[in-house]
């Protein structure tokens, strides 16, 4: 999938854009009831016109928290995303160490995209641990 791509609904683990419309219809309509970060992200999404947030996401549409709390669990890890420098990008620390860097995008609708599926991610990561 390019970067201009639609998302394909056969690989695509996150909620559709209509699931999410309602739920940014709720946030709008009672935003006390919401974190502020979730308010502030409504509220950008309308000012610009864009459709309504997705999760952070691998290529393969796998979303990017489940995978790392599932190694988190089962390597006893702490896994974190973090920006080295605007022109450098991010790479990924395992138990604050630094691990790998990665590669990621903003979709058409300013979410985060990293460039590579679950599997490459999950990989690295097993491989990062294993040079340890």
């Amino acid at each position: 999938m390019g970067r201009d791509a639609p998302p394909d609904p056969e690989t695509d683990q996150n909620r559709p854009f209509e699931r999410a419309a309602r739920i940014h219809d709720r946030i709008r309509t009672t935003p006390s009831e919401y974190p502020a970060g979730w308010v502030e992200q409504v509220r950008f999404r309308e000012r610009y016109d864009l459709p309504p947030f997705r999760p952070p996401r691998f290529t393969d549409g796998t979303r990017v928290r489940e995978t790392t709390e599932a190694l988190e669990s089962a390597f006893g890890v702490e896994i974190a995303f973090t920006s080295v420098d605007v022109d450098e990008g991010w790479r990924v620390e395992i138990g604050r160490d630094p691990a790998f860097a990665i590669d990621r995008y903003r979709d058409d609708a300013a979410n985060t995209v990293i460039e590579m599926t679950a599997e490459e991610f999950e990989e690295r990561v097993a491989g990062a641990l294993s040079a340890r």
